[in-house]
C-alpha cells in the first residue's frame, strides 16, 4: 500500500513537472510538447531510480572496500584512512525508500508517453 501511495504522489509530481516543462521551456503546450517534457521527466526518474536500486544492492561497495585496502598501504594516507574506515558503505548510507515507486512511475510514464506517441 506504501508503494502505490508514493508511486501516485510521484505520478503526480511527474505529471506538475512535466506540465510546467511544456509551458516553460517550449512557450506553448500542445500535445507533442507535454508528451515531450513527460518523456524527459521520466527518464530522470528512471536514471535515479536505477542508481538508487544499483547502490542498495551493494554494487559500489566492493570499489569502497578496494579504494580503502589501496588507500591504507599508503604511509601517510594510512592515518587518515584510520577515519575514513570507520565510515558507512555506500549500500547502507541511506534509506532507499523512494528507488521502486521512482523506477515503477519512470517505467509508467515511459511507456505512456511512448505509446500516445505512436497513436498520434
Amino acid at each position: 500500500m506504501q508503494l502505490i501511495k508514493r508511486s501516485s504522489y510521484l505520478l503526480a509530481i511527474l505529471l506538475i513537472i512535466g506540465f510546467g516543462l511544456a509551458f516553460f521551456y517550449y512557450d506553448k503546450i500542445t500535445v507533442v510538447t507535454f508528451i515531450n517534457s513527460v518523456f524527459l521527466v521520466s527518464m530522470l526518474y528512471i536514471m535515479v531510480g536505477g542508481l538508487m536500486f544499483v547502490t542498495r544492492g551493494g554494487f559500489f561497495d566492493a570499489f569502497t572496500h578496494s579504494f580503502r585496502r589501496l588507500m591504507k598501504k599508503g604511509t601517510r594516507m594510512g592515518e587518515i584512512m584510520d577515519d575514513v574506515e570507520n565510515m558507512h558503505l555506500p549500500s547502507e548510507a541511506f534509506e532507499y525508500t523512494y528507488s521502486d515507486p521512482l523506477l515503477i512511475t519512470g517505467l509508467i510514464g515511459f511507456l505512456t508517453t511512448v505509446l500516445i506517441s505512436f497513436n498520434i
